[in-house]
């Protein structure tokens, strides 16, 4: 290359900071005011490593004598160590997996000399360094991995070639120039053939600018000269399989069509209507219902287009809606690297067929991390109470199912109604169906049912659904000590929670009415005013027997007794003024209004929040949408007000709110009692 070209480039790339495909290396250690090159065996190791990562991944730059924020030291060694750590691309390679194509130079940038390193993706082997190490890149780091899991099966080289191979005819001419223009204006200002290179997407020789197939897959004018099934089939099936002849029930079957760029617009324009479906209500009204999560079906469709087996050029994508479920089918079996059981673990294990194409759409953000797509999709089926993605891997084809079908079956469903007056969170619900039937329960199994990461986390969900009155712990302290001891096993593992049944959580309920209409009205709910409730508790009573007094406040407010100011609600009010009504007839009528009904208001109840966000991230976010007026930051949610009612409302038709990686779950709060 051009050193001119290359020294562009350089600068371009440490302008756009580390990422997979980018690493810098400082070649000083020491105290800023005493600084001394690095020992250049320690350099010579971090070389070797990085370019077998890239090139065992999808490819990348090495700059030796680049901070990490990107300030360019240079080097200072003498020439005879410069040699030598410019041949390690050889020399620290191992002998039977040599690197193929890479580009070890020396480079002026700032004045300063630095090392410019560079690989591509290889297809031939999977490479290790002279001392045997296998090594891949994974977004930031290189790490270690077994040779064995990155072996390539000879039937795969031809697709994973096959975005890099060049195409002789093809000139730029033949590409919508304005996509190209428009992509290098979003990543940095350059040309359109600088922005091909720059990708990789293009290669100068032989004094033309020769095309690979991965630019014409993406912008090609005229896709169909190049590929002729570029193309994602949307049918909608009536019923829960297709029928043929008389009985035939296809009602929609089209065709999108395009280069890739417009090819995962079009078809998400033909898929998105069939998401929703209009159904009559009990209460005879029409109304729409989201069959599925609209952002999961959006990565699905990106995650076919992004991996499918180009290289079968005589099958496109296609997508098959049931009354039941959504099949999204694409050319090309998993690689042979990627194991399903590897993707429904969700560990974001990945490897892109299409190393070029997968690139340019994350670099324009069609893509967010590498290996994130299945995990958000099994994520968001997972928050709207569906079961979990189908995968399925057959020779020629790579396929997921969307079911929509609850994870709740219509059994389950009825246990969890019982408890609707304590309004229990999704967490509260799966932890309700592992008790059910009197079944005791472990905090382990809680802990993995829920998919949690943090016991921090386990103990605020315990406590929240303790004060609710939802579970109780059934054995004794110095019990479960003496189990745990006796059968050698951790008390997390042993059963020891319960689960209260829905009439005693109701019958405990109605208590608590009953004893605060029989004291009367108070201004405020003081310790000594909730003393009084629960001595006037009957004995058995879940919430008298099990909750401390700071709990039980909890709760108060929670079936909104009172407010967080501890000042009695309208609901109480009414219940101390309304002398004509009976003591089961105000029962009944707290236990309408014991669950936080939707409110039209400015304050929004936010849950969800990443552990580690703060006010300021959350001000950011929902500024986006209007003013926000006050938040209420609490450990796992928050409450936000909005400066309008139509801020807020807009903000609610939101389907899918998303804050440093988190689905948000928002909903109307209920408004605060005027003093």
């Amino acid at each position: 290359m051009d050193p001119l070209l290359l020294s562009e480039r350089i600068k371009r790339t440490i302008e756009l900071s580390e990422s997979q495909f980018r690493e810098f290396k400082s070649a000083w250690e020491g105290h800023p005011d005493n600084k001394k090159p690095r020992d250049s065996k320690s350099v010579a190791k971090d070389i070797s490593e990085t370019l077998v990562s890239f090139a065992n991944a999808e490819g990348g730059e090495l700059l030796i004598g680049v901070e990490d924020d990107g300030t360019v030291t240079g080097i200072g060694y003498r020439d005879e160590i410069i040699g030598n750590l410019l041949a390690i691309p050889k020399t620290g390679v191992h002998k039977d997996t040599p690197l193929v194509g890479a580009i070890a130079r020396t480079i002026a940038i700032e004045d300063k000399t630095i090392l410019y390193f560079s690989i591509d993706k290889s297809t031939v082997t999977v490479h290790q360094t002279s001392d045997g190490k296998c090594m891949q890149r994974r977004d930031r780091e290189n790490c270690p991995v077994s040779a064995m899991h990155l072996q390539f099966e000879r039937q795969e080289q031809l697709s994973r070639e096959y975005d890099r191979s060049f195409v002789d005819r093809a000139e730029v001419l033949d590409l919508n120039l304005d996509s190209v223009r428009n992509l290098s204006e979003y990543i940095i200002k350059m040309s359109p053939e600088k922005c091909l290179q720059y990708l990789g997407l293009a290669e100068y020789g032989m004094g033309l600018l020769k095309l690979r197939r991965a630019a014409l897959l993406l912008f090609a004018k005229d896709v169909s000269l190049w590929h002729p099934r570029c193309q994602v089939r949307v049918v909608r099936v009536r019923g829960i399989e297709m029928k043929t002849g008389r009985e035939y029930n296809v009602t929609y079957d089209e065709v999108a069509r395009g280069n890739i760029l417009e090819l995962i617009n079009s078809a998400w324009e033909k898929l998105r209507p069939h998401l929703v479906e209009t159904k009559l209500t009990p209460d005879t009204l029409f109304k729409e219902q989201v069959m599925y999560p609209e952002d999961a079906c959006k990565e699905a469709l990106i995650n076919a287009v992004v991996h499918r087996d180009y290289s079968i050029e005589g099958q496109g994508i296609e997508i098959f809606i049931y009354d039941d479920r959504m099949e999204i089918k694409s050319p090309g079996s998993l690689l042979s690297t990627i194991k399903v059981d590897e993707l429904r673990k969700l560990s974001g294990r990945h490897e892109s067929r299409n190393a070029l194409i997968a690139r340019t759409l994350k670099e324009i953000g069609y893509v967010r991390e590498m290996g994130e797509g299945m995990r958000r999709i099994f994520q968001l089926m997972m928050q709207s109470d569906l079961v979990q993605p189908e995968l399925k891997s057959v020779p020629g084809t790579f396929s997921i199912t969307l079911r929509h079908r609850s994870v709740f079956s219509e059994a389950d469903q009825v246990w969890l109604n019982g408890f609707k007056p304590i309004k229990l969170s999704r967490e509260e619900m799966l932890i309700a169906l592992l008790g059910k039937a009197g079944k005791k329960i472990s905090p382990q199994q809680i802990y993995d049912t829920l998919n949690l990461v943090d016991w921090d986390v386990y103990r605020s969900i315990f406590e929240q659904a303790h004060w609710k009155g939802l579970i109780y712990n059934a054995m004794a302290k110095s019990e479960k000590n003496r189990l745990a001891a006796n059968k050698k096993m951790s008390k997390r593992e042993l059963p020891r929670i319960a689960v209260h049944d829905p009439e005693v959580i109701e019958k405990s309920l109605l208590d608590i009415f009953s004893a605060i209409r029989s004291i009367g009205p108070i201004r405020m709910f003081d310790t000594k005013f909730i003393e009084n409730i629960t001595s006037r508790l009957p004995e058995g009573n879940i919430y008298k027997s099990e909750l401390s007094i700071t709990h039980f406040t909890k709760l108060l407010v929670f079936i909104q007794v009172i407010d967080e100011n501890k000042l009695p609600t309208k609901l109480t009010e009414r219940m101390w003024d309304d002398s004509t009504v009976s003591g089961n007839e105000i029962k009944t009528k707290g236990l309408k209004q014991l669950s936080p009904q939707p409110a039209s208001g400015r304050r929004l109840y936010v849950a969800n929040l990443p552990s580690k966000c703060n006010k300021k991230e959350i001000n950011e976010f929902f500024s986006n949408y209007g003013t926000v007026t006050d938040i209420d930051k609490r450990p796992y949610f928050a409450f936000v007000e909005m400066s309008t009612c139509a801020e807020a409302e807009t903000i609610l038709r939101e389907r899918s709110l998303e804050l440093l990686g988190s689905i948000l779950k928002v909903s109307p709060a209920t408004p605060k009692d005027k003093k």
